[in-house]
């Protein structure tokens, strides 16, 4: 069930052959990501869940910005290719967002990460510019994958909160129903590439997370009771089996409600006591994305509602400006791109 690869051999099997065909089927502050893509409506749901929220700000980014990387030697620089709808966190963190093109990104913790080692002769991001540059840039996991090496992700400060910054993973998915998950462990990038890569929480490492579940009758192991806590490995195997018998349609609304359920279920609630680590880490938002309708939904926990943005109502050609909207306004409700207003982001 496992498809990890490092870098070289991800970057190898892409060569001349699509990643389908190159590659066999096969406890710290806390998020979930799921990819239903086996069904007619392909979406992506995740948590955010933290030990408090970060003033998260959805904005919507034109093509054509300007930018460079936020790190003390070689930075790389580059102009937006594509707009993007994303969730920040602290003005400066892309957590998660979506491109024109249907790629959709969602940045995650993963205690024990170790980045490579600086090699300023490569282009540097600041690892929480990480998804950022990747909705910027390309349309595709494969065309993610196959670039892995234009630039380097580099550990970097994040305010005076995060001096040291932090260990994080990501989730890649595109509107084709591809999926890549992307570690660093023991300072070497490993890729996680294929289709049934549709769930991801945080430590320990994937391989350790897929041996665990394969430890559950439903995934071909022994264990009949699914586990209940909150811990990720706990909440992984639950996504998983959730996913596997989540009803399938093709109708929106529907499809939309059932994956909001799926979410649900591996959400924090606020007060769990957090086991193995000081303090708990409740969910503060849960959003949901459509990749092919390029329709965002939100539901943040400290207000009653859902929200939602379609995409295809902005004007994120070059040259617009771009727009904000703090996703804990308890005003919103239903489709809300009319809500958005000008502001100058610093992601």
């Amino acid at each position: 069930m496992s498809n990890r690869v490092s870098r070289r051999q991800a970057l190898a099997a892409l060569t001349g052959l699509g990643a389908a065909a190159a590659l066999p089927t096969a406890a710290a502050q806390a998020c979930s990501r799921i990819f239903w893509n086996d069904n007619p409506v392909k979406l992506v749901g995740r948590t955010l869940d933290w030990s408090r929220n970060f003033d998260e700000v959805l904005w919507a980014l034109p093509a054509g910005m300007e930018r460079e990387g936020r790190v003390p030697e070689n930075p790389a620089k580059w102009t937006s290719r594509y707009a993007s709808v994303i969730i920040a966190g602290l003005d400066v963190c892309t957590e998660e967002g979506v491109n024109e093109k249907g790629l959709v990104v969602n940045l995650l913790f993963l205690d024990g990460t170790k980045y490579e080692p600086r090699n300023s002769t490569r282009p540097g991001i600041a690892f929480f510019q990480w998804p950022q540059y990747y909705l910027d840039n390309y349309a595709t996991v494969n065309e993610v994958i196959g670039n892995l090496d234009q630039v380097q992700v580099v550990n970097t400060a994040l305010g005076e909160e995060y001096p040291e910054g932090l260990p994080l993973h990501v989730a890649i998915a595109d509107a084709a129903g591809n999926s890549a998950i992307i570690e660093f462990i023991k300072g070497e990038p490993t890729v996680h590439m294929g289709r049934h890569y549709q769930v991801m929480t945080n430590e320990p490492t994937y391989d350790e997370q897929i041996a665990n579940l394969l430890k559950y009758k439903p995934f071909g192991g022994t264990i009949a009771e699914l586990p209940g806590g909150i811990q990720a490995t706990d909440r992984f195997v639950r996504a998983a089996y959730t996913l596997k018998y989540l009803p399938k349609t093709s109708d929106v609304p529907q499809a939309v409600a059932n994956m909001m359920s799926l979410v649900n279920n591996v959400s924090v609630p606020f007060g769990s006591p957090y086991s193995g680590v000081s303090g708990t880490y409740p969910t503060w938002y849960r959003s949901i994305i459509d990749p092919d309708a390029l329709v965002y939904y939100v539901q943040t926990t400290i207000t009653p509602n859902t929200f939602w943005v379609d995409m295809n109502k902005l004007d994120l050609k070059p040259g617009a400006p771009a727009l904000r909207m703090p996703i804990f306004d308890e005003k919103l409700m239903g489709e809300a791109s009319g809500a958005f207003k000008e502001g100058k982001p610093s992601v």
